[in-house]
């Protein structure tokens, strides 16, 4: 059969990016062996430091297939000869992308400046003997059109809030990132939540011109301005407000609903149920609480001198871990009764997602600490813990790419089925709350 017949079929041809897509190529010969690549040169990843990969950067995955006796390619039950994935799964193509060429930027500081990020493109070709025999782009979004997005200055809140064009009232949900504090990766999943029907408002709390410039005594107040500014809000209804963080920003959540009544829903992704020491100049020990409320500290486990001298030990070993092993040690030695979050506090139902594999801290056993708080205090809200045996510490959406590749602890099958695991529960979590308030 003629190579010229060859065509890429993608459905839907626009996807959501935290939705699979059914790829079918036709028109090969029987058992004709190509190589299927994906690359993307627009592709904003969650799951990779904005310091580490700038805008612009190549992304690229590759999978080497062989057509059956009609000479026809279905992504859904392909299993790759070779490639940058090794088990069959119609996604592969999308979350094994790797960067092929590095362009790094500086971090832009004014939240003005800063992209949406609402799509990106990646381009799915087919190659036989080096030569390329077709080509076909696809978009991926975050959001569409339909939702309309506003920056939110204010003194103790800098924001940026995506709402669908309807204008009726709509559940809210406050997203936090990690410990980069700022507001990229935090808008890409407030994003997805406007898509799915929530009013969602992504918070910066440092990192960005207006906010602190390190992770040292953050102002609590952010949580709490976000959620005066929800309630203001026509767009949303006032009485379900709920939360999202992940790892730094798990805490954050955390300690946030403990404290601020009007939170009824809490989605703690690989958080500590303990409250840490801060970091200045992104990796000094602050001396200081991590976070504050009214002026006041909140009650901290420090960073020990000697344990963190035995930390640079381990990881100029390599040893695999190591900082998980640091917070620990952490624990046991610090007063760890007064930097406990007070959970039983918290007005509203938790979802709690760890996994056994996270080298960052040992989310897991967080999980587990904080539900034995919720069981002792009887705690008349639902609270729930999944955790994942291979996922690594790096839980976010289905389907993103992760760089660099070690930090997924196992396989990146294995990390990619956890992310799309947590993030179906997550949702499911959220629909099932909104149905109860």
């Amino acid at each position: 059969m003629n190579n010229n017949n060859c065509k890429i079929s993608i459905t839907p041809e626009v996807s959501m990016a935290d939705k699979s897509v059914d790829i079918k190529i036709s028109g090969l010969s029987k058992n004709e062996k190509v190589i299927v690549r994906a690359a993307s040169d627009d592709y904003y990843c969650i799951n990779t430091s904005i310091l580490e990969i700038g805008d612009n950067t190549l992304w690229e995955s590759y999978a080497t297939f062989s057509a059956d006796e009609y000479g026809n390619i279905d992504l859904k039950n392909a299993v790759p000869i070779d490639g940058t994935y090794k088990n069959c799964d119609k996604m592969g193509l999308f979350y094994s992308m790797k960067p092929k060429q590095i362009h790094k930027s500086k971090l832009i500081q004014r939240l003005s400046d800063i992209s949406e990020n609402r799509k990106y493109k990646i381009t799915l070709t087919i190659e036989k003997d080096g030569k390329e025999i077709t080509s076909k782009d696809h978009t991926r979004i975050f959001c569409d059109e339909t939702i309309k997005s506003a920056d939110v200055i204010e003194k103790n809140l800098l924001a940026r809030y995506f709402i669908s064009k309807d204008n009726i009232k709509h559940l809210a949900i406050i997203v936090l990132s990690g410990s980069d504090g700022r507001i990229e990766k935090a808008q890409a999943i407030a994003e997805l939540f406007a898509m799915r029907g929530y009013s969602a408002l992504a918070v910066c709390y440092f990192g960005i011109e207006g906010t602190p410039e390190d992770l040292n005594l953050i102002p609590l107040e952010y949580v709490e301005n976000a959620v005066k500014w929800l309630k203001k809000q026509d767009t949303v209804d006032e009485n379900k407000i709920a939360i999202y963080g992940r790892s730094k920003g798990g805490e954050l959540v955390l300690l946030a609903a403990s404290m601020f009544k009007d939170i009824t829903c809490v989605i703690a992704n690989t958080p500590s149920c303990y409250v840490y020491e801060g970091i200045k100049n992104g990796k000094l020990p602050s001396h200081h609480s991590s976070w504050m409320y009214r002026g006041e500290e909140i009650p901290y486990l420090k960073f020990s001198f000697h344990i963190i001298l035995r930390l640079i030990i381990k990881m100029m070993k390599k040893e695999k871990g190591a900082l998980a092993w640091m917070y620990k040690k952490l624990i046991e030695e610090g007063d760890k009764d007064k930097a406990t979050i007070a959970l039983d506090k918290i007005n509203g139902s938790v979802l709690m997602i760890s996994s056994l594999a996270d080298e960052i801290w040992p989310s897991k056993m967080y999980s587990e600490i904080a539900c034995n708080i919720f069981e002792k205090s009887h705690f008349k809200h639902e609270y729930k813990h999944i955790t994942f045996a291979k996922s690594g510490h790096m839980l976010t959406v289905p389907f993103q790419s992760i760089y660099p590749s070690e930090k997924y602890p196992y396989d990146v099958e294995s990390w990619a089925k956890a992310n799309s695991d947590s993030w179906n529960e997550t949702v499911k979590f959220l629909g099932k709350w909104a149905s109860k308030y």
